[in-house]
């Protein structure tokens, strides 16, 4: 580490412990009563009387005297606290604007998984019960590691339980502290484990006034405090056409990283504007410990708008423009107090009163003591006592009356215990206690009006969960920086995939191994749904289908299959299967839409049959269009040879007419004149030079006879003409020979 870095980080811890400091100053009246309250309903031992009453009574002259305590608050923390355990908070994703639902669905599966995986459900009930207890409790939201290898995170939630180990800004008065700039949680370390996390630290203590005084023995511990701090700067501000045609804006950073996503069409525009950033860092007394770290080690921001402490409130106030909050304890603190004083009194004189609850005359009793002396140890249906002797008449026995200062404190207990009930808003009733109502109307709106009263827990927990949850879904986009495959869980516990590519134009694209999206595009809000586990959920529906198929039977073929899939038995999905099947058409559409839209069995082969018919036909037809087509090929042979052998006669014919009236000069010149057609046709052997052998017949005529060129075998044509082969042509055999 540099020498200036070093001097900047030391100025970092300087200030984070004198905001610190001025934060507990602040804060000093507020965390002295969270302390009282934490130690009165402490459920391991209460500690509900006042000191020096206490003292007091454990040092009275006339003896020391009891400080029992009867806790009767516990009962009611744990009545708040268990609401989340009955109706457990969920983390719900609204598409906003240009959001999109189907990608909504799947980050409401990435919420679901990673409260499951952070057990999100105990940390919901830890920071309610601190609530319930002093007033406020905290959850914590942090990035965490799920494979260094790869460089991936994923948000994590997390609570604190003890209120006193947070720091919070003081002048945040918002329910779910979206307005806090700074937060502090402490976290005590032994020495050895300090040393073996960071074992090139200096020992000292986050908070000291002499924060370089340094642990003596292995039994002290190292306080190292983990910060949030919002940062707030001056940024260029781009402005630009999103793949959509959205205006959008984002700081310079985010904007780089939108445009290399590909979402960034066309820039409109820049402006200079503030920015948050949010800080973490773990310190102690000396030094900054660790970060958070980008890809290259370098100090990154925490990748949320806020910081991750959020504090879930109890009864909440505001005075001089300050937020106070109390729990439960805070409020029938008195009431407890009364009630512990006279149920202390009141067991004390039962202690000190006589055993005899008779008083009689000894005379009344006279031969009767054995008997009379065991009637405080055996219960008997009467005793008997002597009402005459010699003397006269005897008084009857009578029972001793009870003191008149056990009836006081008897009524006393009562009436705090009244006071209890009335601070809190709850009673008996809503605790399951019999009451005087009889009919389940009654018994519900007592429980009503008991859940009204404490109505503000679950509701400011639910704001804080929804703050958290906001924050967590930017964590997710900012973490979730290259294409990967993300966990999700279903609504009925079931675990799948989804892939998550930040690079794809769409905030929801059809793959071939599902859907892929995009949290980077559109935008969303959280919500929180309250309601029954998903447990208790399928238990009522159980109820409720059996008592409509009880109660109606005709409906038992529609119900069927929905009663099948709530089951918790073995083959309880196959079983709704077969009453799908059995199920009217309409309602197996609404079942399985998927498989009404494909056609049935018996529908395929009436298709298939439909389909081998038409082929039959269309094969017929085929064959006989072939048939048609080997008839009129035949014809049109048959035409054809007849017209030759037409004109082959008539040819024929010709030529036997013509073989009276031709001579042998007109022979003569019509061979002359085919074999001039033929000299004057191109050379059907191209550019191809003849062989010595071709006949190249000469094209002048000696003194213009066409008989006095070269004849094939190189002889004067006159001279072939006067050969006995010449011969043979002429006579009337000459006119067939030339026919033929």
């Amino acid at each position: 580490m540099g020498v200036g870095l070093s001097f900047a980080m030391a100025d970092v811890v300087s200030d984070s412990q004198t905001w610190y400091a001025e934060s507990i100053g602040a804060m000093r009246q507020q965390r002295d009563q969270i302390a009282e309250d934490l130690a009165f309903s402490d459920p391991s031992d209460p500690q509900q009387w006042d000191i020096e009453d206490k003292r007091r009574r454990e040092s009275d002259p006339g003896g020391s005297r009891p400080c029992l305590v009867f806790d009767q608050l516990g009962q009611y923390v744990a009545n708040v606290a268990g609401q989340v355990e009955q109706r457990p908070p969920a983390l719900h994703t609204l598409p906003v604007g240009d959001g999109d639902k189907r990608c909504a669905e799947q980050q409401d599966g990435i919420f679901r998984h990673i409260e499951h995986v952070s057990r999100a459900q105990q940390h919901y009930a830890r920071a309610l019960t601190a609530a319930a207890r002093a007033g406020v409790g905290y959850l914590t939201l942090r990035p965490e590691y799920v494979d260094r290898a790869l460089g991936y995170q994923e948000p994590r939630i997390g609570s604190e339980g003890d209120p006193l180990r947070v720091v919070i800004d003081p002048w945040s008065v918002e329910i779910d502290g979206c307005d806090a700039t700074r937060g502090v949680i402490l976290t005590p370390w032994s020495n050895a484990e300090f040393k073996r996390k960071w074992p090139k630290a200096e020992l000292a203590s986050y908070g000291e006034e002499d924060h370089r005084r340094k642990a003596r023995d292995e039994r002290e511990s190292i306080v190292v405090a983990e910060e949030w701090t919002i940062e707030d700067a001056k940024a260029n501000i781009v402005m630009f056409l999103d793949n959509k045609g959205d205006e959008q804006a984002l700081p310079e950073d985010d904007f780089w990283q939108a445009r290399q996503r590909g979402q960034v069409v066309q820039v409109t525009g820049n402006r200079t504007d503030k920015t948050r950033r949010v800080w973490w860092r773990q310190m102690s007394g000396a030094e900054v410990l660790e970060t958070c770290k980008d890809k290259d080690g370098k100090e990154a921001p925490y990748p949320a708008d806020g910081i991750g402490i959020i504090p879930v409130y109890g009864y909440v106030g505001w005075a001089g423009g300050r937020m106070t909050y109390c729990g439960i304890p805070r409020r029938a603190r008195a009431a407890q107090q009364a009630y512990n004083y006279h149920m202390s009194e009141a067991r004390a004189y039962m202690a000190t009163a006589p055993k005899s609850p008779w008083i009689t005359p000894i005379r009344a009793i006279r031969g009767l003591e054995k008997l009379w002396d065991a009637a405080a140890a055996e219960s008997r249906a009467y005793l008997p006592y002597r009402d005459l002797d010699e003397e006269g008449p005897i008084a009857s026995p009578q029972r001793a009356p009870l003191s008149v200062d056990l009836r006081m404190h008897v009524q006393g207990a009562e009436q705090a215990k009244s006071d209890i009930q009335g601070a809190i808003g709850m009673y008996q009733a809503n605790l399951g206690a019999p009451s005087n109502e009889t009919s389940g109307v009654a018994i519900d709106s007592r429980k009503q009006q008991g859940e009204a009263s404490t109505a503000h827990f679950p509701s400011h927990m639910a704001a804080s969960i929804a703050y958290l949850g906001k924050l967590t879904l930017q964590m997710a986009a900012k973490l979730i920086d290259t294409k990967r495959q993300q966990r999700i869980l279903g609504i009925d516990g079931t675990h799948g995939v989804v892939t998550i590519n930040p690079g794809q134009p769409e905030a929801v694209q059809e793959t071939d191994t599902g859907l892929s999206i995009n949290l980077n595009i559109g935008s969303y809000d959280t919500r929180v749904v309250v309601g029954a586990a998903f447990a208790t959920q399928r238990t009522q529906a159980q109820q409720a289908f059996t008592e409509m198929m009880r109660n109606n039977p005709s409906v038992a073929p529609v119900i069927m299959p929905f009663w099948a899939q709530v089951q918790d038995i073995p083959h309880a999905d196959k079983m709704a299967q077969v009453f799908t099947a059995m199920a009217p058409p309409e309602v197996q559409a609404i079942l399985n839409p998927d498989a009404a839209k494909q056609p049935k069995t018996a529908d395929l082969i009436n298709k298939v049959n439909q389909l081998q018919q038409a082929l039959q036909e269309a094969i017929a037809h085929a064959h006989a269009a072939q048939q048609d087509a080997d008839a009129a090929k035949q014809a049109a042979e048959d035409k054809s040879e007849e017209e030759a052998r037409l004109a082959y006669e008539a040819e024929t014919k010709r030529m036997i007419g013509l073989k009276d009236a031709i001579s042998p000069q007109d022979i003569q010149a019509l061979v002359v004149q085919t074999l001039e057609t033929m000299m004057r046709q191109p050379d059907p052997l191209g550019n191809e030079q003849p062989g010595p052998e071709a006949w190249q017949p000469a094209i002048p005529m000696h003194d213009g006879s066409p008989m006095d060129g070269p004849g094939p075998d190189g002889s004067p044509m006159h001279e072939q003409a006067e050969s006995p082969q010449f011969e043979q042509m002429e006579g009337p055999e000459a006119g067939e020979g030339m026919a033929q």
